[in-house]
Order: C-alpha cells, then structure tokens, then sequence
C-alpha cells in the first residue's frame, strides 16, 4: 500500500515540500515530491499532516478531482477574491456533492493529492513539448505520447513510470490549466546565469516541464469570460430562459385549447348524432302508426264491404216485379 504525505519544511527563506513514502510491494514512486508551489489559485500554503494510514487515490477520485479544480477554479461568478480556504472547501465540497462512489476524503487530502498530480502532470506537459517540438515525421499521437512516457520515465529521479493520464487527458487543453503552466513556468524560470550555476551544483537533477513552459504570448490560450461577462451572460441566459419558457407555456395553451375545442367539436357532434337517433327513432315511431292505421281503415273496409255483399245477397229478388 502506498501513502504519501505533504508537509512544510522552512528554509529560512521559503517553504519547500517533500515527499515521505511508504512502500510495500509496488512501485515506491508512484508520487513525486512537487518542485515547485504544488498549489495553485488559492490553495493553502501549507498542508495539514494527514493522520494514519490512507488508501492510495483511484482513479474515479483522481478525475473528480481534477474537475473540481477546473470548475472551482473556473467559476467567474464566485470570482478570484475568495480567500485559500474557502477555495479548497468549494474543492472538498464539490467533490462531495458529486461522487458516485464511497469516499471520505478530508481537504488535507485533496489537496496533498492535487499537489501530486499538479506535479506530474505539469512534468509531463513538459516531456510532450519536447517530443512534439522534434517534429518527427511520421509519428502519430499514441507513438508522442510513448516517447514522453519514456522521456518522463528516463528523466525522473528514481525512473518513476507515468500514471496519471487520466488527469493529463482532462487537463491538457484546458485554458486553466495551460495559464497555470505559463505562471508557473515565467515565475521559475531564471536567468542564464542562475541556470548555470543550478546546473553545476546539482547536475543529476533534472526538471524537464519547468524549462519547457512558455511564456511569451506567441500562442494565447482563450480565457475564461470574466466576471462582468458571465454576469452579463448569466442575465441574458436566464432573460432567454424565461422567454423560452413563456413560449413553452403558450405553445402549452394552445396545445390544451386545441384539445379542448376538439373535445367541444366531439360532443356536439355526438349530441348532433343522439338527435338524429331520437328524431329517426320518433319517425319510425310514427311511420308505424301509421302503418297500423291503413291496416285498420283497410280492415274495416273490407268488412263493411262483405256486410254490404251479404245484405244485397240476402234481398228478395221476386218482389222487385
């Protein structure tokens, strides 16, 4: 099991963070110790020592994490002006109010593990500028991303493998993590002579992504919208919310007037049709009265007819002389 932990150590002059493994039976690297500020936007200078023994990150955790990061760190409503700790609790609870998984990570932790792999990740980034500034023709993606794994691996002081590419697939292309490579890139980069001196001093220490952050503006990243811009543009999408749904409500109210004039259509016409039975049946009615009444005239002719027969047949024919 693996378990890593973050804490200050002063210099004198500035606070430097370690590193401390623990290793049983699998790679002792699975996390390197940050060169740089490990914390970016906001975060605390200074991690709290976690307490006892803590189950390494998934990978499910690492990539809620790292969209806390971006959505956190990304909101122009709540703004830059929110104070370090505030920022890493929004991080602790948006990580929280999104998992689908269990997990019971303290902001300590979050933030000993963003450090983490804010650290490899940006190593990394570094590793794939340089395979891709070879301009090898011919390579594919999948062959630069193996040459930056080797790169990453060969360069790294105990020849650690890279096993974050879940993080560096978010993080890549995202304006806010390429603006905190660029800050991070132009507030540790020094100068010719520094760099030599760093150099001959220390010459098995190699950090290939801090040298390989650009700083110049050739190749801008597009920014989030401010502030005043995604107010302006939250008001003008709840503006169109609104009509969008009084539309809705209307289309609604046709649709039910409709419905309703059909239903009205229908029962006329059913009530019409009732009408129609009533007046057919009382014409039946009265054709068989009728009916009824020529069979008794013609009953009553007949036997008029037949007495008058008998009573000429009954006259005395002999008195007629």
């Amino acid at each position: 099991c693996l378990f890593s932990i973050y804490f200050p150590v002063t210099d004198g002059t500035q606070s430097v963070y370690f590193t401390d493994l623990l290793v049983n039976d699998v790679d002792e690297s699975q996390f390197a110790a940050p060169t740089s500020d490990p914390i970016s936007n906001g975060a605390p200078t200074a991690a709290k020592i976690s307490q006892g023994r803590t189950k390494n990150f998934t990978t499910q955790e690492d990539i809620l994490l790292v969209s806390a990061w971006l959505n956190v760190g990304m909101d122009p409503i709540q703004g830059v002006d929110q104070s370090q700790g505030t920022y890493w609790a929004r991080i602790h609870e948006y990580f929280h109010a999104n998992k689908e998984f269990e997990s019971t990570r303290s902001e300590s932790s979050l933030l000993n593990r963003w450090s983490a792999i804010q650290h490899d990740v940006n190593i990394f980034c570094g590793c794939m500028s340089r395979i891709e500034a070879r301009n090898q023709s011919g390579s594919r993606v999948d062959d630069k991303i193996a040459n930056a794994c080797e790169l990453f691996k060969e360069e790294d002081k105990k020849h650690r493998k890279f096993n974050l590419m879940h993080c560096w697939n978010i993080l890549k292309d995202k304006p806010k993590w390429m603006d905190n490579r660029k800050k991070v890139g132009c507030a540790k980069k020094p100068s010719n002579k520094k760099q030599k001196t760093v150099a001959n001093s220390s010459p098995t220490s190699v950090e290939p992504a801090d040298l390989d952050v650009y700083c110049s503006d050739a190749q801008p990243s597009v920014r989030p919208d401010g502030k005043k811009a995604a107010k302006q543009k939250l008001r003008q999408g709840r503006t169109i919310e609104a009509v969008d749904y009084l539309m809705e409500k209307k289309k609604e109210a046709d649709v039910v007037r409709e419905l309703k004039k059909e239903e009205m259509c229908k029962k006329a016409f059913a009530l019409q049709e009732e009408r129609c039975k009533r007046a057919f049946a009382l014409q039946e009615e009265r054709n068989k009265l009728e009916r009824e009444k020529f069979e008794f005239q013609k009953k009553e002719a007949e036997k008029a007819e037949k007495v008058e027969e008998e009573r000429i047949l009954g006259l005395d024919l002999s008195t007629m002389n």
